[in-house]
């Protein structure tokens, strides 16, 4: 996981009461590696075309649902719709998400949040809050896993599948404790020092194996992580 979008309100009556908040949050993210990104200032371009943008290519999304307009009778707060929208969006795109709701907004004025889990925010006491959302970015990073850059070898192998024009299928697959995922397409990718296939999402127990093939042979390798893979021709 590299970065998260933070979705929250740019209204110039907002700007104060949530700058420390997306501050903070900001912070917290750096913490653990991960580069916050959002939707201002977006080079002219359009608005919401470019923020769903940001969003589609984000690894996750955490809404800052602060507080909008005061209703009557004390009976609460209204909120963003446009956050509750990229939060919907996000999930929508299947990224992790994580609304953070001030306290004093009404369930009804979240819509389908409500069915989902959320950290509630109290601008007197936050400590709580940030510790459940280390927590929360913690179990995102874990799930996510990382990216092992695996080397395919022996070089005349690598030369024919980085020169070739889609004429190798290559795929890997993820398998712990005796248990294997599904295969996964990869292209691959040829940089100064040889030919490499980027595999994401791997685990602290995961091994990799890798597979490549034409019309007329098929090279199978199990792996380690971060090593060098040298193929030999399946039989």
């Amino acid at each position: 996981m590299e970065t998260v979008f933070l979705s929250y309100s740019f209204r110039p009556q907002d700007r104060h009461s949530v700058r420390d908040l997306v501050d903070d949050v900001d912070h917290l993210l750096a913490s653990h590696g991960i580069r916050s990104v959002r939707g201002r200032y977006l080079g002219g371009e359009p608005i919401w075309p470019e923020v769903e943008k940001r969003i589609q290519a984000s690894d996750g999304l955490i809404a800052l649902l602060t507080r909008r307009d005061e209703l009557a009778n004390n009976a609460g707060y209204t909120t963003h719709p446009y956050v509750i929208q990229e939060l919907g969006r996000a999930r929508q795109a299947k990224r992790r998400t994580i609304a953070l709701v001030e306290t004093g907004i009404k369930d009804d004025q979240l819509g389908a949040e409500v069915g989902f889990e959320r950290l509630f925010w109290d601008r007197a006491n936050p400590l709580p809050t940030f510790i459940s959302l280390s927590e929360t970015i913690g179990v995102w990073k874990r799930e996510a896993g990382r990216i092992v850059k695996v080397q395919i070898l022996p070089e005349d192998l690598a030369l024919a599948v980085g020169e070739s024009t889609g004429k190798f299928l290559c795929r890997y697959r993820l398998t712990s404790e005796g248990t294997a995922s599904a295969w996964v397409d990869r292209e691959p990718i040829t940089e100064i020092g040889g030919t490499f296939l980027y595999v994401g999402g791997v685990g602290d127990k995961d091994t990799i194996q890798v597979e490549i093939k034409n019309d007329q042979k098929r090279w199978f390798a199990p792996a380690q992580q971060w090593v060098a893979v040298r193929f030999k021709e399946a039989q």
